[in-house]
């Protein structure tokens, strides 16, 4: 007969008078139950080709011994709540969003600066080999939090979206870009743009209103909030940032797990890292060139012009850096980490 070993907190085993660990030395052949909670809707793209990937991998390797129950669209707490929420037991596995998590995860918001990273490939790979148990980021940021890496979802570099004309660098000029935080604000204002902060609900009445020019985004989110009747000029081939998100496992949980198990959700991790990023990538390719058949005009900029684009940016990166050193954190360290790692992977 199947033994069930379920993660629970402690506060409910304590209520129940019962303690139920993941013993080490455990079979593969007793059922052990985690729950897994993220900020996305049930059937997210980035949950498509991302977590429920992972899931189905994690019980077909595991012959149906682990059953991960997902807990989409922040059910079980904010987003911006995820580590607390893991910390005290709620969750076992979550999706954790350094831009919400500012605090928290500062080092791991370096792979969202402008001028990075070009590709979800890319930023995906850099920030597992950072974060993976040992190396940089692990040591500096996610062990210390209690979290352990399971898989990367880095989003491809966000290009500029708008109503208005753009055709080089001085077009730039006095628009008004809807920004997601300070990187991407401090980036914007350094190629004379005025960034204005408001969340993508908000942004289809503002960019019909012209209360915004509009959007720095992946290509594929212009279509999933329904802004390709406005978009007449999109950039192409430049990096205004990015955003990255990870998901991972209590360090505590990890640490009752057999170690078959363990093995086949680290292997689950790099599949699923690798499968869901050359998927988000193709869907930025293919809406791309769906939003110049509609319509619109696809701009690259000049050589001359793409690095001047390169040297107004730049200062944006050392900034964030130092202004993460002065927290007594190694922002200047991360940085150079980070660069190191994308030189590798080109």
């Amino acid at each position: 007969m199947k033994r069930s070993y379920l993660i629970r907190t402690a506060a409910i085993a304590g209520a129940c008078g019962v303690l139920l660990p993941l013993m080490a030395g455990a079979s593969p052949a007793q059922a052990i139950d985690l729950k897994l909670a993220d900020r996305l809707p049930q059937d997210h793209y980035i949950a498509r080709y991302t977590t429920s990937y992972f899931i189905d991998e994690v019980r077909k390797a595991t012959n149906g011994a682990v059953t991960i129950q997902r807990y989409p669209s922040e059910r079980l707490g904010k987003s911006k709540d995820m580590l607390n929420l893991t910390k005290a037991g709620v969750v076992d596995m979550g999706e954790y969003v350094p831009g919400y998590l500012g605090d928290q995860l500062p080092l791991s918001a370096v792979a969202e600066l402008p001028g990075m990273v070009p590709t979800a490939c890319m930023a995906s790979a850099v920030y597992q080999d950072l974060a993976r148990p040992g190396a940089f980021l692990d040591k500096n940021e996610l062990a210390p939090a209690g979290i352990r890496l399971l898989y990367a979802v880095g989003l491809p570099a966000y290009q500029l979206f708008t109503s208005k004309k753009i055709d080089g660098l001085a077009s730039l000029k006095g628009l008004k870009i809807r920004s997601t935080g300070a990187a991407m604000d401090a980036g914007l204002r350094q190629l004379g743009i005025v960034p204005i902060r408001m969340s993508a609900a908000e942004l289809n009445e503002s960019f019909s209103r012209g209360t915004v020019d509009g959007t720095s985004f992946p290509a594929a989110s212009i279509y999933s909030y329904d802004l390709q009747k406005q978009t007449r000029f999109a950039t192409s081939g430049l990096s205004f940032g990015s955003s990255m998100t990870f998901y991972g496992i209590s360090t505590k949980v990890w640490a009752k797990l057999p170690p078959d198990v363990q093995k086949a959700m680290t292997d689950a991790g790099e599949r699923t890292t690798k499968h869901g990023c050359a998927l988000i990538d193709k869907d930025d390719k293919e809406a791309l060139a769906r939003l110049e058949k509609d319509g619109a005009t696809l701009v690259t900029f000049s050589p001359a012009d793409s690095q001047k684009f390169a040297d107004l940016l730049k200062p944006v990166a050392e900034e964030w850096a130092q202004g993460v050193d002065k927290k007594r954190k190694p922002g200047s360290e991360t940085l150079s980490a980070f660069r190191a790692a994308l030189q590798q992977h080109q």
